[in-house]
């Protein structure tokens, strides 16, 4: 609460608001000046140059203009590839308890999605130590999949920010 109050004073008094707000400040008029020589800087104006030019440098940075398939396909496969990594994650929960029945309520929405990626890999991969790893896998790879795409600095991270 404190932080919050601070910053709303810091802004009110860099917008104005406040009635004790200076409207010019004193600085040094060069790097070799003396003491003496004193030029006067209008804030209001500063600040309306500053904020005039800020949202155009930082939407420039932000995001640029990339393909027109780049954000719908970051959309959809980001919220994929987490559900996918989660159902996953249930799978290897569900496989510490052998009486799970994953026909029902909630296991059923996890294991009907990854049941068909399980079998493809199931016989690829042998059990380890008398259990099954294949969601472990999968887990792996969705993991990968997800850094690598849509991670802090994933391709189509990159690609929808500095279009590259």
């Amino acid at each position: 609460m404190r932080y919050f109050l601070c910053l709303s004073l810091i802004v009110w008094w860099m917008n104005g608001v406040l009635s004790f707000a200076p409207t010019t400040v004193l600085t040094k008029a060069g790097p070799a000046a003396s003491l003496t020589s004193v030029s006067m800087i209008d804030v209001p104006s500063v600040l309306e140059t500053v904020n005039s030019v800020a949202p155009a440098a930082s939407s420039g940075i932000l995001l640029a203009e990339t393909e027109a398939w780049v954000q719908p396909t970051a959309l959809i496969l980001g919220p994929f590839l987490n559900f996918m990594s989660f159902a996953m994650l249930c799978r290897v929960v569900a496989s510490w308890y052998p009486e799970t029945n994953l026909n029902k309520l909630p296991w059923s929405i996890v294991a009907w999605p990854s049941e068909p990626l399980l079998r493809l890999v199931k016989g690829v991969i042998p059990p380890a130590f008398g259990v099954d790893i294949t969601p472990v896998f999968w887990l792996a790879i969705f993991t990968f999949f997800n850094e690598i795409l849509l991670g802090q600095q994933g391709l189509l991270v990159m690609k929808m920010k500095y279009g590259i």
